[in-house]
Formats: C-alpha cells, sequence, structure tokens
C-alpha cells in the first residue's frame, strides 16, 4: 500500500513537470508566429503624374515593420492635396517626397530637355494642340548659300506637349477660346542640338500625331533615329560649305601672288613716294619720284593726242649732289627740271 502510494505521487508530479514544460514550449511557438506591423497610406489606384492625391485615391494597408519603405507615412495631411511628380502604380506606397504641392510645378525629366516655339497662327494646329499631346516636328529649308535646294524635313516624331503659353496642365473648366501663343515641347537631351540647328537655319512647324505615337527609343545620349538622319545633311552641307570657302580663299591667294609678280600695285599711297603734277602746253603732266631715284618719272600726261604713262624722263639730268632718300631739294631752284626763265 505505501509502494503504490510512492508510485501514485511520482507519476503527478512528473505530470505536473511534463504539463507545465509543454505549456512554455507551446507558447514559445506561438510567440514565433507574430509578425509586427505597421499601417502606411499607399494607392488604390494607378495615379499619373501631376495628379492630385484624393482620399479615394489612397488606402490604408498593414505592411511588415521590417519591409516598409523608408519615407512612407500614415498620416493622410502629408498627402491629401498634394499632386505626384511621378507616376504611382496600384498599392505602392505613397511617400511625400514623390509630391509636390503645386499642380504647377516644373518637372522636367532626367534625360530631356524643355523648348519653346512661338505658335504658328496660320497653321490651325494653335488651336488643336493641348498639354500631353504628341506631335512631329518639321523643318523647312530655303534654297541658299548653305542649302542648294529647298527641302522640308521631318526633325523629331513622338515628342510630348509639355506646355502651352507656360502652363503645364489644362484646367477641366479652361475652354481656351484664344489660340496658343507659345508651345513647349519636351524633348530628349540627344536631340536638343538637332532642335536648335533646325530652329536656327530653317521655320519650324508641327504636326498633330496620335496619342499613342512615342519618341524613337535610342539608347540613352544618342540622337533619335529623325534627328540622327538631319545631323547628318546637315554635316554634309556644311562640310561642302567650307570646302568651297577653301577653294575661294585659295584663288583669292593666288590672285595676289600674280598681281605682286606682274608689279600691279593696287593698294593706297606707297610710302616715301612723292608726286607733282604739272601744266604745260595744255597737257597735265603728273611726276613720281620714288627713294633713291633722283630721276622723276612720269605716271600721267593728258593732253590733246597723247597719253603716256610711266615713262622715264631721259632728258632730265639728275641733280649733281648728295640726296637722300625724301630729300627734293632738287626740284627748286634754278637747277629744277620745272624752271622757266621769268617766273
Amino acid at each position: 500500500m505505501r509502494n503504490k502510494s510512492l508510485f501514485l505521487l511520482i507519476a503527478c508530479v512528473c505530470g505536473t513537470v511534463a504539463a507545465i514544460g509543454v505549456g512554455q514550449w507551446m507558447q514559445a511557438q506561438n510567440g514565433k508566429g507574430v509578425i509586427e506591423t505597421v499601417e502606411i497610406f499607399v494607392t488604390a489606384q494607378t495615379i499619373g503624374a501631376q495628379e492630385e492625391i484624393t482620399a479615394d485615391k489612397i488606402r490604408l494597408e498593414q505592411w511588415p515593420a521590417d519591409r516598409v519603405p523608408q519615407g512612407s507615412t500614415s498620416d493622410l495631411k502629408e498627402l491629401e492635396g498634394r499632386y505626384a511628380k511621378q507616376m504611382f502604380l496600384a498599392g505602392e506606397p505613397v511617400m511625400p517626397a514623390k509630391l509636390m504641392n503645386d499642380k504647377d510645378d516644373v518637372i522636367v525629366p532626367k534625360g530631356f530637355r524643355v523648348v519653346s516655339m512661338k505658335a504658328d497662327q496660320n497653321s490651325g494646329i494653335a488651336n488643336l494642340v493641348n498639354q500631353g499631346d504628341r506631335v512631329d516636328v518639321d523643318a523647312y529649308f530655303t534654297k541658299s548659300d548653305l542649302f542648294p535646294e529647298t527641302k522640308n524635313m521631318t526633325i523629331l516624331t513622338g515628342v510630348k506637349v509639355f506646355a502651352i503659353d507656360g502652363k503645364t496642365r489644362r484646367d477641366e473648366d479652361d475652354k481656351r477660346m484664344k489660340s496658343a501663343r507659345t508651345i513647349s515641347l519636351l524633348i530628349r537631351k540627344a536631340d536638343h542640338e538637332a532642335w536648335v540647328l533646325a530652329q536656327k537655319n530653317g521655320e519650324i512647324s508641327l504636326s498633330l500625331g496620335s496619342p499613342g505615337d512615342v519618341q524613337d527609343k535610342a539608347p540613352e545620349g544618342e540622337a533619335s533615329s529623325q534627328a540622327k538622319e538631319f545631323l547628318t545633311w546637315m554635316e554634309d552641307h556644311r562640310a561642302e560649305q567650307r570646302r568651297l570657302a577653301a577653294e575661294a580663299r585659295a584663288r583669292a591667294a593666288a590672285e595676289r601672288e600674280t598681281e605682286v609678280e606682274a608689279g600691279v600695285v593696287t593698294t593706297g599711297k606707297r610710302k616715301g613716294v612723292f608726286r607733282t603734277t604739272k601744266l604745260e602746253a595744255g597737257r597735265m603732266i603728273v611726276y613720281e619720284w620714288t627713294p633713291g631715284n633722283p630721276v622723276p618719272t612720269i605716271v600721267a600726261d593728258t593732253g590733246p593726242g597723247e597719253t603716256t604713262v610711266d615713262t622715264d624722263i631721259d632728258s632730265l639730268d639728275p641733280v649733281d649732289k648728295p640726296q637722300g632718300a625724301d630729300d627734293f631739294d632738287h626740284l627748286n631752284g634754278p637747277e629744277s627740271p620745272f624752271f622757266q626763265p621769268g617766273e
């Protein structure tokens, strides 16, 4: 009897210990299954760039605490009434850093440039085009020294209209009765050179395309196919102009060398040259002295019946005395070849 009671006591103790152990193990397992979560705002639908964030477009969602993107929020005041800088897909966390306060804030995507042009009031497109439309950019070149023929070329295709008269977004109540004055386009940075050359050398015009048209998918940093074709065409004409200009300079230099060899003087007064004019018997004779030569030369002789040019006066004896390059004393006094008794 006593042994039976001892066995029962031991069994009870063992059972109690086992129960306590099982309970602790189950609590530990249940603790491992609990995942800490936090609430953050995510989009309930796709939200486009520059679209307003409203309460019906976002919702609170439980996310694992260790997977919440940095910058997420659960405060509606930080989001409502602001505008998306970029597109949000449905279910994407909405972060204040990706929002802007004003829908008219200018956000130019990376790798793009905004260019503007005056709207052509005669083309009719000024009344049709709106922000977000897709257009083709054409350029008309008139025959000139640079272009051997008149030509029209498409420079860019599928370009997005960024703004109309400085407004990047059209208001729903904006019925715009007046034609657009300026049109701003969003073009790839690599196509900017083509735009500048076309605008400088030709007349730019736009043609309205389909909303599904997109710009050429050229590699980053490389011009689109249309722009590349235009730049090649421009470079060919510029190279031809450089070649013709070089040939013209070479011809001019050759002509100058020929004139020098023939002794033709095409410049102004020569340094150290002295000229005088004498009227004699109805004739006007122009004498010229050059430095180092005491004998004058007739460079013009006008009168009845004869004209003489560049004739040496051999009948005149040189003055027999030292003379410098600028000494014309021998032209004065009784020894002058122009001296006439009784004057």
